[in-house]
């Protein structure tokens, strides 16, 4: 049997028809990063039309510490955007890779008997099996969990067996340098909004159950892996994508009680969701907006038991200018401050006020904010908005401003705490972004940016959102990824598996990525200063703004120097 393998870098990505990339054999990281590598493989005997395989792993490194996934492909049936540039992997239909199906590393091989199969990987769910027609890929990290690997030159193999005869059909070796520096800890505050309800109605459980947190826990284990450190915190329904006069699934951590005109406040579901995500790894906490999206008009959705009653409280027919709500507001928070304390979050919790106000709403939110404002001055608090003019006004302290945003050179300027973020519709003049068929350099740039730029924090809306526009109908993204907007991957980062477990995508993995980057920044900056790392950028790669997007061979090339530089100057 013949066997075409290659092995690439993280940023490739690999089709069933091509390979859209360079290979590579040399590779550096530091000693507590995780680095991530792929080798794609093709049968290249015609007189054979399947042909199963199993993997060997050798290296002077420890074994456990690698991770291997299958790489899943999707189907999408819209690539292209109306609004989008060229810095697309295609711009066609087709089956795109995103999905990492975990395998394990070095399972014992077993005799299995039938003639087709007599070598198998014992007890392996994700089994390899070549076909003439199509590339397929495996996707291995190196340091997943960020140990502290000892510095010195590695090398790991992986050979591919022919599990009919026992025979080593190819292997490739790649080399990696693990230089004596750690990074330094991520300071950079990144979340994607988790989504109770969309977890909750995927695997048909009850909100908040037994069964809803144990599903919760890997997904939030599978984001806290990967460098998300601070998730939303749904005190309240949070009113986010939500159609005027329409309801999402009650996901109310806090139990609201309404007797002889005082609200009682029961805290005792939102310390078991801290405590979880805590956990997981999560320290900062985003709590729910206050007030509804695109306007900041009116209040999110209350429920509260009223006389023995259930029932709404506050919602679309609650004006944001109502008296009612603000002592409503008042007294929440005087109680859920008490509870900071108690958790020591007084500095790890970001307050909203109202998300993407527009133009048109700058009373409104300014009402808003003077309602909320002085019970939550010592705090951080902050909305994603694209209009310097809210930050100008001090409406807002920590403003997250769109990567697109025509004002961005003036937060930039005059603004040293401002996040960034983007939807899935940021895809012209070369702004970062992470749907499938864009490319991983497109996906992972966005770290190098963020220090040019110096931004502290990055906020995305969908890390689990399976629901469609305005959160109507629903969608399994494995099936169909397409299923928000016809924007494949926009809305969500990990994929749900029949069993309540979270499924990486290839997306979540090169994001962190790009974080990583970041933090070696940081590392350089550290031994040479700012300017001189600024410096290095820009005779490295060039200039860097919001709107750079370099090729996968670039920005690998360009890690790879950071890296030569900081084991220079250690």
């Amino acid at each position: 049997m013949k066997l075409d393998t290659r092995l690439v870098s993280s940023l490739v990505k690999i089709f069933p028809d091509d390979i859209n990339g360079e290979g590579i054999s040399n590779a550096s990281i530091m000693q507590n990063e995780p680095f991530s590598f792929q080798i794609a493989f093709k049968s290249e005997d015609d007189d054979i039309e399947i042909v199963p395989l199993y993997i060997r792993i050798e290296s002077d490194l420890d074994i456990s510490l690698i991770s291997q996934y299958k790489i899943g492909y999707v189907p999408l049936i819209r690539a292209d955007h109306m609004f989008a540039d060229e810095n697309f992997e295609r711009k066609t239909p087709g089956l795109f890779p995103d999905v990492l199906l975990k395998r394990q590393t070095n399972p014992e091989i077993v005799e299995n008997g039938p003639q087709w199969s007599p070598w198998v990987e014992k007890d392996e769910e994700h089994k390899l099996r070549t076909i003439k027609d199509s590339y397929q890929a495996v996707w291995f990290t190196v340091n997943e969990n960020c140990e502290e690997i000892k510095a010195g030159n590695y090398y790991i193999k992986i050979k591919f067996f022919n599990s009919m005869d026992n025979n080593c059909v190819s292997e490739e070796t790649l080399n990696l340098e693990v230089i004596g520096a750690k990074l330094p800890k991520q300071s950079l505050i990144y979340t994607s909004w988790f989504h109770c309800d969309c977890l909750a109605d995927m695997y048909g459980i009850e909100v908040f159950s037994d069964r809803f947190f144990k599903i919760m826990r890997s997904f939030v284990t599978e984001a806290a892996k990967t460098g998300m450190n601070m998730i939303l915190l749904p005190a309240f329904t949070p009113p986010l994508d939500t159609g005027i006069g329409n309801e999402r699934k009650t996901v109310q951590l806090v139990g609201v009680e309404l007797c002889d005109g005082k609200y009682n406040f029961d805290f005792s579901l939102m310390k078991k969701y801290i405590n979880l995500c805590k956990e997981c790894g999560i320290e900062n906490f985003e709590h729910s907006h206050f007030f509804t999206q695109w306007g900041a008009k009116h209040a999110p959705k209350i429920m509260a038991t009223v006389d023995g009653e259930y029932k709404r409280i506050f919602g679309w027919d609650t004006d944001a200018t109502s008296a009612e709500y603000a002592s409503f507001l008042k007294a929440y928070l005087k109680e859920f401050k008490m509870l900071l304390k108690e958790f020591n979050l007084e500095k790890n919790i970001l307050f909203h006020i109202s998300d993407e106000p527009n133009e048109e709403c700058v009373s409104f939110y300014e009402n808003a904010q003077k309602i909320v404002g002085e019970e939550i001055k010592d705090y951080m608090y902050g909305d994603a908005l694209s209009h310097f003019e809210y930050y100008e006004k001090g409406y807002t302290k920590k403003p997250i401003v769109i990567v697109d945003s025509e004002e961005m050179d003036k937060f930039i300027n005059n603004c040293d705490d401002y996040w960034v973020y983007y939807t899935g519709n940021q895809l012209k003049c070369g702004c970062s972004n992470r749907i499938i068929q864009t490319p991983s350099a497109r996906n992972r740039v966005l770290g190098l940016q963020m220090y040019v730029g110096d931004a502290k924090g990055f906020l995305h809306w969908g890390y689990n959102y399976y629901y469609d526009i305005i959160s109507q109908g629903m969608f399994n993204p494995l099936l169909n990824p397409c299923g928000y907007n016809q924007l494949a991957g926009t809305s969500y980062l990990v994929y749900p598996d029949t069993r309540g477990k979270a499924i990486p995508s290839l997306r979540l993995k090169v994001f962190y990525e790009g974080l990583n980057d970041y933090r070696a920044l940081q590392l350089l900056e550290s031994l040479i200063g700012r300017e001189e790392t600024l410096k290095f950028i820009k005779d490295t790669i060039g200039e860097v703004s919001y709107k750079f997007c370099p090729s996968g061979k670039q920005l690998f090339q360009f890690r790879e120097k950071l890296n030569k530089e900081i084991s220079k100057n250690i």
